[in-house]
């Protein structure tokens, strides 16, 4: 069965999906190749490098993103020293 609707990337992300991240770009190619979907091993390594790369953005945002915010503490206003004449 070929599916003409699914797009190539759609494609490469489940094939990778299914065979895992570590898998080769041929065996990519090969995988898709079965479902009659043609698509180069630079595409998918192209993909997995984006794939990549916005895992890692991801992972920096949430680690930047929990910032506790500290309570204020009430200090009483600064008054200049009363300067009288008293002895």
């Amino acid at each position: 069965m070929v599916r003409k609707d699914i797009s190539k990337t759609r494609a490469i992300q489940n094939a990778l999906a299914r065979l895992g991240m570590q898998a080769s770009p041929k065996q990519v190619v090969a995988a898709l190749a079965e479902f009659g979907i043609d698509v180069d091993e630079g595409q998918v390594r192209q993909f997995k490098v984006d794939m990549l790369k916005q895992a890692a953005k991801v992972e920096r945002q949430q680690v930047r993103t929990p910032q506790i915010e500290r309570s204020q503490v009430r200090r009483p206003p600064k008054v200049p020293p009363r300067r009288s004449h008293r002895s």
